[in-house]
């Protein structure tokens, strides 16, 4: 039956890149006429290599499936083009979190940088069974592993950061928001660059892009990168610095227009992942936690004391046992566009993924043999296809689009806990399969030139079906939601938008499987929420000035956690549901462009967060290190602070360039962010409290004569501040006896060099 689908899916795939496609436009949509529709329209030809010019307040965005102005998209969203990603330092998707409100990008627990915890508004749970709240989008195709996330820039147009759900027009498990990743289209022009960097900790960054015309009307673009650097945390045990990490990845596009009302792109890509082990320090530990008493039982005579808590913020004890992460991604995509007519698009997008992970986890994060976890293979592949068909009616007052979407992965793991000197234990190897379909229309109405209402609505079905590989039987969990999406915009003129919305986003449950609980697993109910959302768009002063403020609200229903779960064997980590929760929160950003030279940016973000409904679940703490009698204590209660919800978050810019002879110029950039304390997870039982910090990072360029080649020099956290991207409080009762947190990298500095052609 697996064969036949991988064949089914190859074949829709093939059908698909074969198939005719829609106009390719030259230009992007009139703002007017775009606001809401779906019909993804390309990319107009990219700039030209040299200079890559920024679009500024004109950067365009796809945040409602179809091409608007950043200024006339009636959402929280923001948009950084690869100009001001290269300007700010931006090295991967996680340093985007800085500069954009309410956006919080860090470590899920246990694992560094094996996993990003993505939280938009204060939602973004990683509850381990359950997709992510946070919807990463890679070229319109979702990135459904929660390993591997935390995702470099290869070759990239622009990243956007939708904020609120999205579940009409996007979907599957956007309840928080999502994040687009959009890379660079073939061109028609003869271009590319080559770019290197050299740093601190002996960073090696080497890309390449070369885009090459091959005819009239068909394009390739070929780009590829290689990073790698050292750790930077000192495992004394084993005399090597943790948190070094290798990255490359490779991807190569194809645009084919072979008449003007025809579009074809393909994509294929493939990336590579590995680290040394996570970066941690160890503030605390407890010696009666119950995995120390157990790893005791077997074999274990080496007690846990203070020793092994770290001597400095630079360096801990070290791992006895293999520690780091190996991940692949590769996938093949087609985006094909077809113009039925002069107002009605047709547009499918089919994807086929294949993700592997390899995670060692030494969890006790000591020499000690007390606790460790591996997953030698954790493997799925995702087929997903969407149509989308959009246009224009009543004279083009009415923008609608209706839509249809699949999606089936199949996923394959294996798990081994090794307590002491125990042998490992076998957690059922799990098998995961889940489809999910949806139906899904919006429309614009405009009333007046400056009057217009939105309105949609998302139907979702799913279905997840989960068995434990030689144990059971499978077992099938379905679920349904509505999801609508309701708007007014007004425009009184060219430069102000006033929107309002609600939007209601879903998160599908699920089954969290293991051969130690009862009837060989756990459910859990979906989530949901409502946002309800107000904003203004405004441009002064000729354009120079933007100011984009938005306030809203969400209610956000049965949230989806990690649950500590006691069993005569062991405490087992599951998903459940924790309760409601009512979020506030006031978003700002604003760009001035003060001379032609100077130019100045912030935001602001302010959250005001907190449980309406607990559900009293407990945990269980052993005080004497052994199993027995336990104490129960609540998972959350109401004055609980929901986790990576900092009450207050900003950023300042700076931009100055000096004109010089001959298309030269010297830029001088400074940024500052700042970001108030935040817990690392859900449950009193393992939260860490990351305290506020403030990064300022710097950049002097030089572009020579010509404007096709620069040369700069940089520097990250120029103040070395300390700050935590997560932890997990293990040394509780019932977990592995060390207080565990993730520093953020310290200092650096660096060289860029970059040729464009």
């Amino acid at each position: 039956m697996r064969a036949f689908k991988t064949q089914l899916r190859c074949g829709a795939m093939v059908v698909a890149l074969l198939a005719p496609a829609g106009a390719y436009a030259q230009t992007a949509v009139d703002a007017d006429q775009a606001q809401t529709t779906a019909a993804a329209q390309p990319a107009a030809d990219p700039q030209p290599e040299a200079g890559e010019p920024d679009n500024g307040t004109d950067i365009i965005v796809t945040a409602t499936r179809g091409e608007t102005r950043l200024q006339d998209t009636p959402l929280a969203v923001s948009a950084l083009s690869a100009t001001t990603l290269r300007d700010r330092n931006v090295a991967t998707i996680q340093d985007v979190a800085a500069y954009v409100p309410n956006l919080s990008i860090g470590n899920r627990a246990g694992t560094g940088s094996a996993g990003g915890s993505v939280s938009i508004r204060g939602m973004g749970v990683d509850a381990q069974d359950s997709s992510a709240a946070v919807g990463i989008y890679l070229d319109e195709v979702y990135f459904a592993s929660s390993r591997g996330n935390i995702l470099g820039l290869l070759d990239v147009e622009r990243v956007e950061v939708l904020r609120g759900p999205q579940g009409t027009l996007f979907g599957r498990n956007t309840i928080a928001g999502a994040i687009q990743y959009v890379s660079r289209a073939p061109g028609r022009e003869l271009g590319g660059y080559v770019s290197g960097t050299y740093g601190s900790f002996d960073r090696t960054d080497l890309s390449a892009a070369l885009n090459l015309p091959v005819t009239d009307r068909f394009s390739i673009r070929v780009s590829g990168m290689y990073n790698d650097r050292d750790g930077y945390i000192y495992d004394i045990a084993n005399d090597v610095d943790r948190g070094a990490e290798e990255t490359w990845a490779v991807r190569m596009r194809a645009r084919w227009t072979p008449a003007d009302w025809i579009t074809i792109d393909l994509k294929g890509e493939h990336l590579e992942q590995e680290s040394n082990g996570r970066p941690v320090l160890i503030a605390s530990v407890n010696p009666l936690a119950q995995f120390v008493g157990l790893a005791v039982l077997f074999g274990e005579t080496t007690p846990l004391t203070n020793a092994y808590i770290s001597p400095n913020r630079r360096s801990f004890a070290g791992y006895n046992g293999r520690d780091g992460f190996e991940s692949s991604y590769s996938t093949l995509q087609s985006n094909i566009q077809i113009d039925l007519s002069e107002t009605v698009r047709l547009k499918s997008i089919t994807s086929y993924s294949w993700y592997r992970t390899e995670l060692y986890q030494d969890f006790d994060m000591t020499p000690l043999s007390i606790l460790s976890v591996a997953t030698p293979y954790n493997d799925f592949d995702v087929f997903t296809q969407e149509l989308q068909l959009a246009g224009r009616a009543l004279g083009g007052r009415l923008e609608w689009t209706v839509g249809g979407y699949y999606f089936d992965s199949q996923q394959l793991t294996n798990q081994l806990v090794s307590i002491g000197f125990g042998p490992p234990l076998d957690q059922g190897r799990p098998s995961y399969n889940i489809v999910a379909k949806a139906l899904y229309a919006q429309g614009t109405f405009h009333f007046s030139d400056q009057f217009s209402a939105v309105a949609g609505l998302r139907y979702s079905h799913e279905k997840n079906t989960t068995f434990l590989i030689g144990v059971t039987q499978p077992s099938s969990i379905t679920f349904e939601d509505l999801s609508p999406t309701f708007g007014l915009n007004f425009e009184p003129n060219e430069e102000t938008l006033i929107y309002a919305r609600v939007a209601r986003g879903f998160r599908a449950g699920g089954f969290a499987p293991s051969p130690l609980l009862p009837n060989n697993g756990l459910a859990f109910d979906p989530e949901t929420a409502w946002t309800y959302e107000f904003g203004v768009r405004l441009e002064l002063l000729d354009r120079r000035l933007r100011i984009n403020p938005t306030i809203f609200q969400t209610d956000w229903n049965a949230i989806q956690f990690n649950r500590l779960v006691p069993t005569p064997q062991a405490p087992v980590a599951t998903t459940d549901n924790v309760g409601d929760a009512r979020i506030r929160g006031l978003e700002l950003e604003v760009q001035f462009q003060a001379t032609p030279n100077f130019l100045l940016t912030g935001s602001m973000s302010l959250l005001d967060s907190k449980y309406t409904r607990v559900d009293g679940l407990t945990y269980s703490t052993f005080p004497m290190g052994f199993p027995g009698p336990s104490v129960e204590l609540p998972n959350v209660t109401l004055d609980t602070e929901l986790m990576r919800a900092p009450g207050l978050k900003f950023s300042l810019g700076a931009r100055y360039t000096v004109p010089l002879p001959r298309d030269s110029n010297l830029l001088f950039s400074l940024d500052y962010a700042w970001v108030d304390e935040q817990y690392s997870s859900v449950t009193i039982a393992d939260r860490v409290l990351m305290p506020s910090y403030g990064l300022l990072n710097g950049r002097i360029q030089y572009t020579l004569p010509g404007g096709r080649a620069s040369i700069a020099a940089f520097a990250t956290n120029l103040t070395n501040e300390y700050y935590l991207v997560g932890g997990t409080d293990f040394a509780r009762g019932a977990t592995g006896g060390v207080e565990e947190h993730d520093p953020g990298r310290p200092r650096e500095f660096g060289v860029e060099l970059r040729f464009s052609f």
